[in-house]
């Protein structure tokens, strides 16, 4: 989930803040208020120049940057995109990488073989292949001095050593006030803030007080609106941050110089430090170029540690706590703040088993044959598909029908995730034919028997086997396709899950994931949401998930979202005796039929493709398909017991399951066993509307 926070006035302050005023100049001032995302990234567009500040690494930013680079990319010109994360040599990497010579893996490789910069690649994945494909109007740039020409400033007596090594990447006024001054501390700090009609010389060489107060005050946690005054020991660090400055901005500046196109953009993507409060990197571009002022916008990130993002803190409160300072500060044009708010893994694996241990219990008991053929035909089975199921639908459980996509052929290798009662599971069957296999893979062992024992009856070579999704106990590269229906609801670690099914799929083969999902990036803050809803992933979200753990051509099908379905009023009788996990009848949602769940929450599948390679053909052997590599009974056994002791679920074994050679138990850890492969469910045990929603009691 993320806010974004105005953090611009145009309010002269004085003091500490003096001369950050002209940073607004032209500009509306926004200091305090809610951003929409919509209105953001028309915004953003507004601009020629759009320096993102940074917390490296981080998907969530990384998303964000993502959005704002198809925004200004889908104007005229051609955006220019500067990395902090790529140095001035590494420059033929990204032409190579840009121009399809080398692919995502490749390009990694020789940037880890230059070995300077070290920053991890794979969340910018998403960002750097939009970018690629976006070709013909976005150009990629090394943005950075190297490393290596910092740390040498830092080594005692080789400071005009160092800044002539480096004088290729640098101004030649730079370099000539630099080494006059020896770039010593004392004088650089002590300079006033630089005005924008100062000379170039001194903005560029001088590092100003305010600039070493923000600096220091990142490195330190230290507030700098309190009053309080850095401590000096960073200063050595400061001359390296400066170099960095220097050596960036006079990249940026020359590439405004060489930009014939008058709807050229620019987009910098830097750390935090090097831009903040318009210091550093902006400054230097800005003194050069200040008719770009009002043409320029900073956006800095910030992960919020606390509760209550989404509503729960006024944006004074927010702005307080992020140490923003008051209006006239202006510690950037937007503050774009991203919160990581997970549910506890172990809780949520826990309360999931349990819940769907108690539905295997009474899977054998006959429930609402027609109201359940009636859900799957609204969800897009056809009625071959449907007869498969035959007696055995009421037991359907899902958010919608993977094989629409999965487009099943025979002779293909098919594993389900999260498979519970195995409907889609018999229907694969149908589809893989004598020739194929399937292998359904769940956490809760009740539902996991109880699909064997029907697949037995009807003859079918189908194995089904409790299993974690996050640890697939299966090859690699042995699966053609993957579907899901509804496990990926509740997971708790969706990149993990997606990476397992990346890892198991061979090269070329296909998943099909029917999940529920938010429509924004959060929740209504405040309201006890059903955990179901809690653990939903933003919609939004998928994509990029899916694309950094290295699947292909991703597609999020929302072609049928809608959370309702019309199911006549003479076939809500349910079978009271057979387990249900749903909200329907809880006082403690009722509050949920006051919301549109269609403007909340969407049903989606995840259609993606593992890329192809030479040789992809992984065999598996039959072995390994039906041991699923560990068949020791009795080590299965002691495992149950132990988590019997958290789960009393766990010890409703029958005596012939607990003795019966069965291959499709396979090794599992407590922690495993309580590993979320839950489904929010369309089901025969839900009421009209509630079923409709996915929504599930805690």
């Amino acid at each position: 989930m993320h806010r974004i926070v105005g953090g611009l006035s145009s309010t002269g302050r004085g003091g500490l803040y003096a001369g950050l005023e002209r940073f607004a100049s032209g500009k509306e001032d926004n200091y305090g208020l809610d951003i929409q995302t919509d209105s953001f990234l028309d915004s953003i567009a507004d601009h020629k120049l759009v320096f993102l500040g940074e917390i490296h690494s981080i998907p969530n930013i990384v998303a964000m940057q993502t959005a704002v680079l198809k925004k200004m990319s889908s104007l005229p010109g051609t955006l220019h995109v500067i990395f902090e994360h790529f140095s001035f040599e590494m420059q033929d990497i990204l032409e190579d990488y840009q121009s399809n010579k080398i692919t995502f893996d490749e390009m990694v490789e020789r940037y880890q073989d230059v070995g300077t910069e070290n920053h991890d690649l794979l969340p910018y994945k998403p960002l750097l292949e939009d970018a690629k494909q976006r070709n013909m109007n976005v150009k990629l740039h090394g943005g950075f001095i190297p490393r290596t020409y910092a740390r040498n400033l830092l080594k005692k007596n080789n400071e005009s050593n160092a800044l002539r090594e480096a004088s290729k990447w640098l101004p030649n006024e730079s370099l000539s006030s630099l080494m006059d001054t020896n770039f010593n501390a004392k004088s650089m700090y002590e300079q006033p803030i630089p005005s924008v009609m100062a000379t170039s010389a001194t903005i560029v060489n001088q590092g100003s007080n305010f600039h070493y107060n923000i600096f220091e005050s990142m490195l330190s946690g230290r507030n700098i609106h309190d009053g309080s005054q850095p401590d000096d020991r960073f200063k050595g660090m400061f001359k390296a941050q400066l170099l960095k400055d220097i050596a960036m901005a006079h990249k940026i500046n020359s590439l405004l110089r060489e930009s014939e196109d008058k709807n050229d953009r620019f987009l910098v993507i830097a750390g935090n430090g090097h831009l903040s409060h318009y210091q550093g990197v902006p400054e230097r571009v800005l003194s050069e170029n200040p008719d770009l002022i009002d043409q320029c916008c900073l956006v800095t990130s910030h992960k919020w540690e606390q509760g209550g993002l989404i509503g729960g803190k006024t944006t004074k409160r927010l702005l307080d706590d992020l140490k923003a300072g008051p209006p006239g500060a202006n510690p950037a044009d937007y503050l774009y703040v991203y919160q990581d708010h997970q549910e506890d893994p172990d809780d949520v694996k826990l309360e999931t088993l349990k819940a769907y241990e108690e539905i295997g219990e009474t899977a054998n008991l006959e429930g609402n044959l027609e109201r359940a053929q009636v859900i799957m035909e609204q969800l897009g089975y056809t009625q071959e598909e449907i007869d498969v199921a035959g007696k055995d639908a009421y037991n359907y459980q899902g958010v919608g029908n993977p094989h629409l996509n999965a487009k099943i052929r025979p002779g293909e290798r098919v594993l389900d995730v999260g498979s519970g009662l195995g409907i889609d599971s018999l229907i694969a069957a149908h589809h893989a034919g004598e020739d194929g296999k399937v292998i359904g893979i769940d956490l809760s062992s009740n539902e996991v028997k109880h699909a064997q024992d029907r697949a037995d009856d009807r003859e079918l070579d189908i194995r089904f086997a409790v299993a974690d999704m996050e640890n697939i106990p299966l090859p690699d590269n042995c699966i053609d396709v993957i579907i899901s229906n509804g496990a990926f609801c509740l997971a708790p670690n969706k990149e993990k899950a997606f990476s397992e099914l990346y890892r198991v799929l061979r090269p070329g083969g296909r998943m099909a994931v029917c999940t529920t999902t938010i429509r924004d990036d959060s929740l209504e803050a405040g309201v006890e949401w059903p955990l179901c809803m809690r653990m939903f992933a933003p919609k939004d979200d998928l994509q990029h998930v899916c694309e950094r753990v290295g699947f292909t051509n991703v597609v999020i099908d929302d072609s049928d979202s809608s959370m309702e379905l019309d199911v006549p009023e003479e076939l809500h009788e349910l079978n009271p005796n057979r387990n249900t996990i749903h909200v329907d009848n809880s006082e403690e949602f009722e509050f949920l039929e006051e919301y549109d769940m269609d403007e909340l929450c969407a049903r989606v599948c995840v259609v993606a493709y593992k890329p192809m390679q030479k040789d992809s053909k992984i065999p598996i052997t039959e072995e390994q398909l039906l041991t699923l590599k560990d068949t020791n009974v009795k080590k299965e056994r002691t495992k149950r017991q132990e988590q019997a002791k958290r789960c009393p679920h766990s010890q409703k074994l029958t005596q012939q399951e607990e003795t019966k050679e069965a291959p499709e138990k396979c090794s599992h850890t407590e922690h495993s066993q309580q590993e979320n492969q839950s489904r929010c469910t369309f089901s025969e045990d839900s009421r009209r509307k509630t079923s409709s929603r996915c929504l599930y009691g805690t």
